[in-house]
């Protein structure tokens, strides 16, 4: 379940992103206070699910391969931020 959620977020976050960058890339004043703290939020979120992810891939042998694949999402999702944010 966690991951769904978790996957659900990133496409969410990445969709509203994408279009931004087709509407000219310009955030108004209005809109940038909610963005920026959802990326605090995102980093503590998608951090402890990659966490928690790296412990279930550890327990689950047979589950290793999705579970390091939401692993390397919550490992890139801060150099992405900063990437895009700048």
């Amino acid at each position: 379940m966690s991951r769904t959620i978790f996957r659900a977020l990133v496409a969410l976050t990445l969709v509203t992103m994408y279009f931004a960058r087709r509407s000219g890339g310009r955030m108004g004043p209005w809109s940038f206070l909610p963005f920026y703290y959802w990326f605090l939020a995102s980093m503590v979120v998608f951090g402890s699910f990659g966490v928690a992810a790296a412990y279930r891939a550890w327990k689950e042998p047979h589950n290793r391969r999705p579970l390091l694949f939401d692993v390397a999402l919550a490992a890139i999702w801060v150099p992405y931020w900063f990437a895009n944010l700048r």
